[in-house]
């Protein structure tokens, strides 16, 4: 795009002052520029003889620009005068006049480009309203995201489900074998004062209590006899003929009086314990 710019510059000197100026040049740099630009015009004299110029007291002030700074560049023959300022209105406009000592500057055109000009003819139609970059994408996944909700949360239901589910029966599974660790850790504290009859009461109690919520068998109120005869119970080499061997050492010490001391207390405790686990890892891998 090609600009013009006019510009008539009525140039007054003082009449006390002998000296004569002469306009030698007139630069905006850049040459073409447009609202919202950062501006500089350049207006260079020739003058012979003393010519007394200074900036102005205060820079003038206008509606349709600012101007950022006034300043002047004189040496023995020429003074320049330099404009910076940033127009905010399109189109010829004129300066506000500027008083440089005995120079006056007045009736300064200055020519404004606007990116609007030329770049369409008459009123055009309404435009529908403009999308941030990524909001149809957005738009797209929150409409899958909803349409998808019920089958989600389905889904998230029944995992939710057998989670609880599964954790409940782990716990249920677990909870006997707790429940005899309890009793044996109670019983490991209490050996060397509790009488060993009264010991292996309460450890033959836990372990018929274990027995039955393992085997779903009624093995609280059988007796060591009947125990022994159950299926789980004929094989050798078992976690559970291991059990069965110290229900009946508890019987001995319980009803024929056999003596226990703590040592064999403690390795009663120890063949329980190993017991268990081995059952409880057993059933783990299944």
């Amino acid at each position: 795009m090609k600009s013009f710019v006019f510009l008539i510059l009525a140039l007054t000197i003082s009449g006390a002052l002998s000296a004569q100026a002469v306009l030698n040049d007139i630069r905006f740099v850049p040459p073409t520029f447009f609202v919202g630009d950062s501006v500089e015009l350049r207006i260079t004299f020739s003058y012979k003889g003393p010519l007394a110029v200074a900036p102005p007291d205060s820079i003038p002030e206008s509606d349709w620009v600012d101007i950022r700074d006034v300043s002047l560049i004189q040496d023995d023959e020429t003074v320049t005068v330099v404009i910076a300022f940033t127009p905010f209105a399109p189109g010829t406009r004129t300066l506000p006049p500027m008083k440089l000592g005995a120079l006056q500057l007045r009736d300064i055109k200055v020519a404004t480009h606007s990116i609007l000009e030329n770049s369409h003819e008459g009123v055009r139609s309404l435009r529908g309203q403009l999308l941030l970059p990524g909001t149809r994408l957005a738009v797209a996944l929150i409409l899958s995201l909803a349409a998808m909700a019920p089958f989600l949360g389905y889904g998230l239901f029944r995992f939710s489900w057998k989670w609880i589910k599964k954790s409940r029966q782990l716990y249920r599974v677990g909870r006997p074998v707790r429940r005899l660790r309890r009793v044996m850790k109670k019983l490991k504290a209490g050996i060397g004062s509790i009488q060993a009859s009264l010991w292996y009461y309460e450890l033959t109690e836990a372990l018929r209590a274990y027995l039955s919520d393992r085997l779903n068998h009624d093995c609280r109120s059988a007796t060591t006899a009947e125990i022994a005869l159950m299926p789980e119970f004929l094989i050798d080499n078992t976690p559970q003929k291991d059990l069965l061997e110290v229900l009946k050492e508890g019987d001995m010490v319980k009803f024929a009086g056999r003596f226990a001391d703590d040592r064999s207390l403690n390795k009663i405790l120890e063949m329980v314990n190993a017991a268990v686990g081995n059952w409880e890892r057993a059933d783990a891998q299944l």
